[in-house]
């Protein structure tokens, strides 16, 4: 049986939740009289008046006579197990719409959408959308304060996208490595780390970050002609998922290098590719 009492103080929190006055929330379609009692819980609405008051009142209509005094619990037991399954196929920028169109969040909720925003954090810096990438990892860092959940992975992960975002040309200046590297989960590209800190000595099973490092390696020893066969190399296979920095790191070194040998055509022509690429970090 539908409790009337409970459905009428549903309508009335509502209302004067959204700052509605009876006579707006009734719009002439019914009378102020007929609401008033609905809301004291002395009359039930028909289905239609229900759906009337739902739809101007921006609440599910089931919600209503529903046996449950509290929305965000009726709406996260409606949508938490499609949240679950969007976290699970790492669709994570629907996942945090569907989070945020919640009335409220509870530990569980701010955990998943602390993740989300980590997670398109990180996918905007490998694709070379700084600005946003910034923008998601401090938004995750705000959402990792919202829960009781452990997210040590996550703060132990962002200061290095986070100094990338902000410093790509120098990012060890804007973090800690040592420190980095003794909280850091290898979960979370930890080769890329290694690579970012030129660490010579670690075994890569990715050649990129290998080859790259030897590039560099004969960069300071001047063998300039050779660097540059491996840089080449590496810029001519970038339609494989390289990350945008790691490709702006061999353009820059090929621009330097160019340079130094006297090939200003083509020292101009990785000048232009990386400048296109820093156009492009500031989305």
């Amino acid at each position: 049986m539908i409790d009337k009492k409970l459905l009428g103080q549903k309508i009335k929190k509502r209302r004067l939740e959204l700052h509605m006055t009876q006579s707006a929330l009734c719009n002439g379609v019914i009378t102020r009289n007929m609401l008033s009692l609905i809301e004291s819980g002395n009359a039930l609405p028909s289905l239609e008046t229900a759906a009337f008051l739902a739809e101007r009142l921006s609440l599910p209509l089931a919600y209503l006579f529903s046996e449950n005094d509290s929305l965000f619990v009726y709406e996260k037991a409606q949508k938490i197990q499609y949240i679950k399954e969007l976290y699970k196929k790492k669709n994570c920028a629907y996942c945090m719409t569907v989070i945020s169109s919640l009335s409220e969040l509870d530990d569980e909720l701010a955990y998943i959408y602390a993740k989300c925003a980590f997670f398109r954090g990180r996918e905007c810096l490998l694709g070379g959308s700084l600005a946003s990438a910034s923008s998601f990892l401090n938004l995750a860092i705000q959402y990792c304060d919202k829960t009781f959940y452990s997210t040590d992975d996550i703060r132990a992960a962002t200061p290095m996208y986070l100094a990338i975002a902000e410093n790509i040309q120098s990012p060890l200046l804007e973090f800690d490595a040592v420190t980095y590297e003794m909280l850091h989960d290898e979960a979370y590209d930890f080769e890329f780390f290694k690579y970012i800190t030129m660490d010579t000595e670690y075994e890569f099973s990715d050649t990129l970050y290998k080859r790259h490092l030897e590039a560099k390696a004969l960069l300071k020893k001047y063998a300039y002609y050779d660097a540059i066969q491996i840089l080449t190399e590496l810029e001519e296979h970038k339609n494989r998922q390289y990350n945008a920095c790691v490709l702006f790191g061999v353009y820059t070194d090929l621009e330097n290098a160019y340079k130094q040998i006297g090939d200003f055509e083509n020292a101009y022509r990785y000048s232009t590719k990386r400048m296109s690429l820093i156009s492009g970090f500031q989305t």
